[in-house]
């Protein structure tokens, strides 16, 4: 199943604050603890702290950082590596886009997975991200994920999961 067809580009307003390439799975404690640097210096809402619904805990960056990781592994398990990272910011709202080399495989949410099986990446970045999309150029896919600061914000609704498999 597919997630969200390849429709829905990056918004043009955003800066780029941020940018990693990663060649294996070695390279992401290095990246997300660069993430969270650039997080704390140019994301003010992403040090939001909020409880999920169990009652835990999370800061609006740290969400973000369990998203990126989990988009970053999908890039290199099922792309060809080399796999880029950029943080975009347009002051309030953080996106993080993950691009791969490989614009033929669209992102695919497996279906019926048990727990322990893998493959959770894609309902997981859509369940804590406040949007999850992707969309090819020449030559690359980019899967993006959006943050506004409200998922972590006490009193804010459920986040609705956009997840488009019908496509």
């Amino acid at each position: 199943m597919l997630v969200n067809p390849g429709v829905e580009s990056l918004p043009r307003h955003l800066r780029t604050v941020g940018s990693w390439t990663l060649r294996t799975v070695d390279d992401l404690p290095r990246m997300r603890a660069s993430l969270e640097a650039r997080l704390r210096a140019d994301c003010p809402s992403a040090q939001a702290r909020g409880r999920d619904d169990d009652g835990a805990v999370l800061s609006e960056s740290q969400r973000i950082v369990l998203v990126t990781s989990e988009l970053v592994a999908n890039g290199l398990e099922h792309a060809v590596p080399p796999i880029t990272v950029r943080l975009l910011t347009d002051g309030a709202a953080a996106v993080l886009d993950v691009v791969d080399g490989c614009p033929e495989a669209p992102p695919v949410v497996p279906d019926h997975r048990g727990l322990g099986q893998g493959g959770h990446g894609l309902r997981l970045a859509a369940a804590v991200a406040d949007r999850v999309r992707w969309y090819r150029t020449a030559g690359e896919k980019h899967v993006w994920a959006r943050f506004d600061g409200s998922a972590a914000v006490p009193g804010t609704p459920p986040v609705q999961v956009e997840l488009d498999l019908a496509k």
